[in-house]
């Protein structure tokens, strides 16, 4: 009885929101579950090797169920759909954007469109708050994101990455590790440009049963961010659950106690008059400790204790996470496309000659190493991480205009821009939209490529694609403010990997080179988002690294 009137029920909504939609003008698309439906986001994750074998885009009334249909679909609804159409729920209803001016628009009134307060696990943060109050917090958390800070991104990318590729290198065999083994090299250097603390680098090994270090806590947290996302505390503290649900309890339980036990030595140094750590607990505290004592911004109001302890939350997730499934996508397919790791090692070997890494500087190197970047933004382009940026109305209807119609966008919608759609479309990227190809991202001043490289390189500038169509960061007011670090991380281990060393795929038996690398694309496209996408099988590929 109780499921038949929640069935009534939810009926009811649903015809409701789409009588509420209707009204719009545009193409509708009725689904029975919202995209951020808890429960069914909690069973999709809880049992994937079940939801994989139902046939989701046998109809749309499913299709568009299931999470991270957005990188599946790509710009197959847009085709048929348009430009903008609107996902009808229960719950309430998604506008999903995919023309490039408008969706420009979307992003710069960041005031008007909102977001979600999904990530406000640790506390309220930048990620979530809106107005006065992200502006605010935008303020008082900018210190972090500096040149200096990029120096030692540099620095500790290229140890990581060199200590990495020695792990490599050592297993004559291959090995099938790499997911895992980025995963570790962008914890380190997050830790260490975050919180000072240096790890060396350590390949797949056995993790054992219970969180003792900030590192292992934060891991656990990482892996099983959704989880944690969706399920209330209190859970995490029944006796009889899992061990694997116990230790996420346990993971989160020491990371809060950490980051408060971090936070008053931080104001006990300030009291003191003592020099900070100059971690990224440091610098928030002591940004928001000038503004409570009346030295700087007299008109903020200082960051509380849950706001520190969310921003740092959201810096490690969005450093971390972000960082780890690009690195992880980009050398697998590295591995399979030869001829771009011979592209970017030319760039590579020019500009970084005859010294060890070590000695390669920030400031000279980076900025010149634009086809590595481009490895990075193709990859972000089809493989992105977030499916989407979904923005919110809140209690106020907003206007909005597409393809020159202006819509009335009603209150308490999720406005959409459609980042897949965005990234794929041939309007924007041409008739090979949906191949990984990073040379698209370098243009040459010259119509003739010049034979000598020096001048070859010379030529080449990154393309800028049109405004709105590429959204990896963001864009607007509310971009990502790590963006910078994000990029020198990447760029550091490449040229850590790819200057004097080659990688590929290692053949089952029987199998040839060529098809080798067929098998190794497929499980790269075989991918699924949970939070975030990431590769089913990333294990499934084994990787062989050899000096050039």
């Amino acid at each position: 009885t109780l499921i038949l009137i929640w069935c009534i029920y939810q009926a009811y909504r649903l015809l409701t929101n789409y009588n509420r939609a209707s009204r719009l003008g545009v193409p509708l698309v009725c689904v029975p579950i919202s995209p951020d439906n808890a429960l069914w986001i909690a069973l999709e994750t809880s049992f994937t090797s079940l939801f994989k074998y139902i046939p989701f885009d046998a109809f749309s009334f499913t299709r568009y169920c299931k999470l991270g249909w957005e990188f599946h679909d790509r710009f197959r609804t847009y085709s048929r759909l348009g430009d903008v159409f609107m996902l009808v729920t229960p719950d309430r209803n998604w506008l999903y954007v995919g023309e490039a001016e408008a969706v420009n628009d979307i992003l710069s009134r960041g005031r008007e469109f909102g977001m979600a307060d999904a990530l406000n696990v640790f506390g309220p943060n930048i990620a979530t708050a809106d107005g006065a109050d992200w502006q605010r917090q935008r303020k008082l958390t900018a210190a972090p994101f500096n040149e200096q800070k990029s120096k030692f991104v540099w620095a500790e990318a290229l140890r990581q990455a060199t200590d990495m590729r020695q792990w490599w290198e050592r297993h004559e065999n291959g090995l099938s590790s790499t997911s895992d083994d980025t995963r570790t090299l962008a914890l380190d250097v997050l830790a260490y440009a975050g919180f000072q603390k240096s790890y060396p680098f350590q390949g797949k090994t056995h993790q054992s049963n219970q969180p003792i270090t900030y590192r292992d806590s934060l891991s656990i947290i990482l892996q099983n961010i959704l989880v944690i996302i969706v399920l209330p505390p209190f859970l995490f503290r029944i006796p009889f659950l899992p061990r694997r649900w116990k230790r996420i309890g346990a993971a989160v339980t020491y990371f809060k106690e950490h980051m408060h036990d971090q936070v008053a030595q931080e104001k006990g140094l300030i009291e003191s008059g003592k020099q900070g750590s100059g971690t990224l607990i440091s610098n928030l505290v002591r940004a928001s400790e000038e503004v409570g004592t009346g030295t700087a911004r007299p008109n903020l109001k200082p960051l509380s204790n849950p706001e520190i302890l969310g921003n740092i939350f959201v810096f490690n997730f969005a450093g971390h996470d972000t960082t780890a499934i690009s690195l992880a996508y980009s050398v697998l397919l590295l591995v399979a496309h030869p001829e771009v790791q011979d592209w970017i090692g030319e760039e590579l070997r020019f500009y970084l000659r005859g010294e060890e890494s070590n000695g390669w500087d920030y400031e000279l190197s980076f900025p010149k190493l634009q086809r590595c970047l481009a490895v990075l933004l193709e990859t972000l382009r089809l493989y992105n991480p977030l499916p989407g940026i979904p923005k919110y109305t809140g209690s106020q209807p907003r206007s909005l205009t597409v393809r020159g119609t202006s819509l009335h966008v009603p209150a308490d919608t999720v406005v959409s821009p459609h980042l897949m759609s965005l990234h794929t479309q041939p309007r924007y990227w041409g008739h090979d939209s949906l191949t990984w190809r990073p040379s698209r991202w370098i243009v040459n001043e010259s119509e003739t490529v010049p034979s000598d490289i020096s001048t070859r390189l010379g030529q080449e500038t990154l393309f800028v694609p049109k405004k709105g169509s590429f959204i990896a960061w963001s864009e607007g007011m509310r971009s990502c403010p790590g963006k910078r670090l994000a990029q020198v991380e990447f760029v550091g281990v490449m040229a850590a990997l790819f200057r004097d060393y080659r990688a590929a795929p290692v053949p089952k038996p029987g199998e040839s080179l060529g098809a080798a690398k067929e098998r190794l694309l497929n499980i790269v496209k075989d991918s699924n988002v949970e939070l975030l996408l990431q590769m089913r099988n990333p294990n499934d590929a084994s990787v062989k690294w050899f000096r050039r």
